[in-house]
């Protein structure tokens, strides 16, 4: 099974199913901004999630979260991570011995984690992008003689003083979302909310499609504490180990409001849990907005799916929907709806339901979602075809706000990221992208870094160019059932151009996906880049 944002199967590469033909390589102009080595100094908790192929061409889904301490001068000066894949023992506490880093003016560059596993040294190696001093994108892009990984991900600067013993000493409810596969390396998504303080999980509850089995119920009471094996970690890289709903995880704490997992069982599930703030509506007639949303992982039929779109909720009523789904390179669009609604859980506060039917829907669609505030929550896909579910697939809900969307508001340095499959003669190969763009009269052009096993190494400084076509506001206002769109190029030695549907959540965030056909399943993100 296909997992978009975490783990595909590879074969081809972008670069094969390009247009136009070798020659010399195009080179962006020189990067331009205000950011600088200095940018990047702390400590941070990152995560990425791809895969992993040996020099047998052995393909494993793998995903790493950690903590590192960057000097501000390009040195990592220690840190620790975990890395764990579906079926096989983890590697945790892996310790980071140094490394180094660069920053572009762009807030582009690199990082390299030295790391010692089993007593052998190697080297991790990263694309960055910094969406903000202190903040930004990871794009794994190792290649050495005995393996090469990719993958994507993030980096958030930690709160040292919210290393306590014990942990999260303030009670809260968080709400999380951990996808990835179980431990019989079948897909599985995992959405849910605890209240935890004082060091322990006091109560939750979790929605789970493990293999396309749904199944929902309460979260036993447990315990966050420092590892056994390594206590220290608590204190110096926020680390430390719990079980939930019969799980076991290693979590990084970044500050109270969020705290990072990954499993380290057998399988292989990596996310955060976000503090829920007290502005959670409480019934669906307060419920008065409108929202993008966007899921991604896997179908029924063995290949990767996506689905991004919008609606407006009126109390219990949506309207104004729009539905746009890649399956497995199948592309489809779906506007209004004849039947649509919302509706919350009383007894789990932040936990609602979607359903969506008509209008070309072969079957109602179906989510369940948890929200961490009014604004923003986790969404898990929960749709059946005679019993079964067709999907094991989750993502984000956002409130949309800022319209209408025009050059006048959308415009600016952004950073910008997909990942996904890149389908070529039967064949998927991951393909994860993180750049930065420049969008003026809605034209973009910019810098970023792409990679694929079958390119051998990572495409990187590679010229990209493209644009936006806003068709309507976005937000449904105005019943408008026509779809942005933008157009991304990418150059090297050679070109290709993805095509892709996309939802402003506001001028400074977008979902997006590609629309293009049989030729890739992708999901992305394009997110305003604050200079310092």
């Amino acid at each position: 099974m296909n997992r978009i944002l975490l783990v595909l199967a590879a074969a081809a590469a972008l670069w094969t199913a390009s247009c136009g033909g070798g020659g010399s390589v195009a080179i962006p102009p020189p990067p331009v901004g205000g950011f600088t080595t200095a940018s990047l100094k702390g400590q941070f908790a990152f995560v990425t999630n791809g895969e992993v192929i040996d020099t047998n061409g052995t393909e494993t889904p793998l995903a790493r979260t950690g903590s590192f301490i960057a000097d501000g001068n390009g040195n990592i000066t220690s840190g620790v991570e975990d890395v764990v894949a579906p079926g096989v023992s983890p590697n945790l506490d892996i310790t980071i011995t140094g490394g180094s880093y660069t920053i572009n003016a762009d807030g582009r560059g690199t990082l390299a984690l030295n790391v010692t596993s089993a007593g052998v040294p190697s080297t991790i190696n990263f694309g960055i992008v910094l969406t903000s001093v202190n903040n930004g994108l990871l794009m794994d892009e190792t290649s050495t003689s005995s393996q090469a990984s990719t993958g994507s991900g993030n980096f958030f600067p930690q709160d040292t003083a919210a290393f306590t013993n014990p942990v999260l000493p303030t009670t809260a409810t968080y709400v999380f979302d951990f996808a990835g596969f179980d431990a019989s390396s079948f897909p599985a998504s995992l959405v849910g909310e605890f209240t935890a303080g004082n060091g322990a999980i006091t109560s939750g509850f979790e929605d789970t499609n493990d293999n396309f089995s749904l199944s929902s119920g309460s979260i036993p009471s447990t315990t966050l504490t420092a590892d056994p094996a390594d206590t220290a970690s608590l204190t110096t890289f926020g680390r430390g180990v719990t079980t939930i709903a019969g799980e076991t995880y290693v979590f990084y704490i970044v500050d109270s409001n969020r705290v990072r997992f990954i499993s380290s069982g057998g399988a292989m599930f990596a996310g955060d849990a976000v503090i829920q703030d007290n502005t959670i509506p409480t019934t669906a007639s307060s419920i008065d907005s409108g929202f993008a949303y966007v899921v991604a992982g896997s179908s029924s039929v063995g290949v990767g799916l996506t689905r991004v779109g919008r609606f407006t909720a009126n109390g219990a009523s949506l309207t104004n929907i729009q539905v746009d789904t890649n399956n497995g390179g199948t592309f489809t669009s779906t506007t209004g709806a004849t039947t649509a609604s919302i509706a919350l859980d009383s007894a789990n506060p932040g936990r609602g339901t979607i359903s969506i039917s008509g209008n070309g829907l072969s079957i109602p669609l179906t989510f369940v979602f948890y929200l961490s505030s009014a604004k923003q929550g986790v969404i898990q896909e929960t749709t059946m075809s005679a019993g079964i579910p067709i999907a094991v697939a989750d993502g984000t809900l956002a409130e949309q706000s800022g319209s209408p969307f025009s050059s006048s508001n959308i415009k600016g340095t952004y950073v910008v990221n997909w990942s996904g499959q890149s389908i070529q003669n039967s064949f998927a190969d991951e393909e994860d992208l993180a750049g930065q763009v420049k969008a003026s009269s809605l034209n973009l052009t910019g810098a970023a870094d792409i990679f694929q096993f079958t390119a051998g190494a990572a495409q990187t400084n590679v010229v990209t160019s493209g644009s936006i076509a806003v068709s309507g506001d976005g937000a449904g206002s105005s019943g408008s059932t026509t779809r942005n769109t933008m157009q991304i190029k990418v150059t090297s030695s050679s070109s290709t151009t993805v095509n892709f549907v996309v939802y402003f959540v506001n001028p400074q965030l977008a979902f997006f996906a590609n629309n293009q056909g049989s030729t890739r399943v992708v999901v992305g993100v394009l997110k305003a880049q604050q200079m310092p």
